[in-house]
């Protein structure tokens, strides 16, 4: 994630022209559907551990949803035109809306966490519940190529972005959401191989199913039909999703080899990351982008670097966020009390200074 957006953001034009730079664009591109399918999977271990407080409504469920909106909250921020309530207020460019109203991978993420939940609350039967959510996840992925071209000129500024690129969003949530869908999904099966002891079985299972969902993709994407006007198989085919969601899977295979065979602790930097992962996420784009802030690593070096440097800036800035990410989940499970200190004080903060700033 650190990486793709130091690439993306700071290597030189010349150089994205060359053949590496698309095999690596590839790579990167699956960042985000790793990304969206881990909160997913998160959300089945949530749910698998809290199902009657979700479904009967108890503290465990509101205190879930009152996270989803501060992580909704947050990445709307991440977009603001302006860090000034006073000048957000007098906006009449529609266009700085719409580069507010964007759809990024915190809003993707939060939406769908919530309409699964929801989901959960109304079913309120895990079996059920999982039947209802994949035949979501397949509406989304199979109608996401149409669904995306329409024209959504006369629907509210702050939905149209939900449903197509056409309004700066990069990750409308068709079929963005079916990532995260497909976390939760494998999330509950694997749980239950686990409480089964057939991990194993589960894991080889999931290989096999990755591998012939990839291999028909690429055979149905080079079939002489199709049935969507203007097919692009690298934006929002249903190629191309089962494609990525094969390799984030066959990813999740190679990790739980890994952690078989290495014995991974909770300690790890692998769940160092995971566990502060919103944190991180955060903090490298404020400093990768900036945003509404004026220093970024776009804003002194612009689009200039080669890979070289692009990859030096990538292990330093990943150093200090892991060097961020360890003394928050340090301060987080040793020291509670300072812990709501300095999280009142800082939201306090800039809280305070977006409602006072001229701009």
């Amino acid at each position: 994630m650190i990486e793709t957006h130091v690439v993306n953001a700071l290597l030189l034009p010349e150089i994205k022209k060359q053949s590496f730079f698309t095999v690596l664009s590839f790579v990167n591109g699956l960042v985000a559907p790793s990304f969206l399918f881990c909160a997913g999977f998160a959300l089945a271990i949530v749910l698998n551990r809290k199902w009657d407080g979700f479904i009967f409504l108890r503290w465990p469920f509101w205190r879930y949803l009152l996270r989803l909106f501060f992580i909704l909250i947050v990445g709307y921020s991440l977009h603001l035109p302006f860090f000034s309530l006073s000048r957000l207020r007098s906006i009449t460019d529609i266009n700085e809306w719409i580069l507010f109203f964007q759809i990024d991978v915190l809003q993707a993420i939060s939406i769908t966490l919530f309409c699964l939940v929801i989901i959960a609350v109304i079913v309120r039967n895990r079996s059920v519940f999982l039947g209802a959510v994949s035949i979501v996840a397949l509406l989304l992925v199979f109608t996401a190529p149409g669904v995306r071209e329409f024209d959504y000129s006369s629907m509210a500024l702050w939905l149209r972005p939900l449903f197509t690129t056409h309004y700066k969003s990069q990750f409308p949530v068709f079929p963005w959401s079916a990532f995260l869908i497909g976390g939760t999904i494998i999330g509950f099966w694997f749980l239950h191989s686990r409480q089964k002891n057939s991990e194993r079985t589960f894991i080889s299972n999931i290989a096999f199913l990755a591998i012939a969902g990839i291999s028909l993709s690429l055979i149905a994407e080079v079939l002489p039909i199709t049935i969507y006007p203007d097919h692009k198989f690298w934006r929002a085919s249903p190629e191309f999703f089962f494609v990525r969601i094969g390799l984030v899977m066959l990813f999740l295979v190679a990790l739980w080899w890994y952690e078989q065979k290495r014995k991974v602790s909770s300690n790890s930097i692998f769940s160092l990351f995971g566990q502060e992962s919103l944190l991180v996420y955060v903090v490298h784009l404020l400093v990768v982008y900036g945003y509404t802030y004026k220093m970024s690593f776009v804003r002194y070096f612009g689009p200039t670097l080669n890979y070289a440097e692009c990859f030096g800036l990538f292990i330093a800035l990943s150093a200090v966020m892991m060097g961020m990410a360890y003394v928050w989940n340090y301060l987080r499970r040793n020291k509670a009390t300072a812990v709501v200190v300095i999280r009142t004080a800082v939201l306090g903060a800039i809280v305070l200074s977006f409602i006072l700033s001229s701009g």
